[in-house]
């Protein structure tokens, strides 16, 4: 339980641009109403999560010192965000092709 509540402390950094990028690439792939929008989608979604965590990399990297004095590591926080983002993205795309 511990572990999941510092999971989500690290989310937060993404939290609102990670999930307003997976509504602007659902709704473009529900206006286009193509399956072959998906692999776009997909590719715009790792991207934009990319320049993210490269945007905290460089501005926010200070504050991981918290995170690693709780024991857990750089690269455990960056995983743990990327996929409850793209656990976000899977189920919004999911969803949005069920629509179509």
């Amino acid at each position: 339980m511990r572990k999941i509540r510092i999971i989500l402390t690290c989310y937060r950094y993404i939290a609102i641009p990670g999930p307003v990028i997976t509504l602007v690439l659902s709704y473009q792939l529900w206006l286009s109403q193509s399956w072959y929008f998906l692999p776009f989608a997909i590719s715009a979604k790792i991207i934009t999560t990319g320049l993210l965590l490269l945007f905290i990399f460089i501005f926010r990297s200070k504050q991981f010192y918290f995170f690693n004095n709780l024991g857990l590591s750089n690269a455990s926080v960056y995983g743990a965000m990327t996929f409850i983002d793209f656990f976000i993205a899977a189920t919004t795309f999911t969803i949005t092709l069920q629509l179509l």
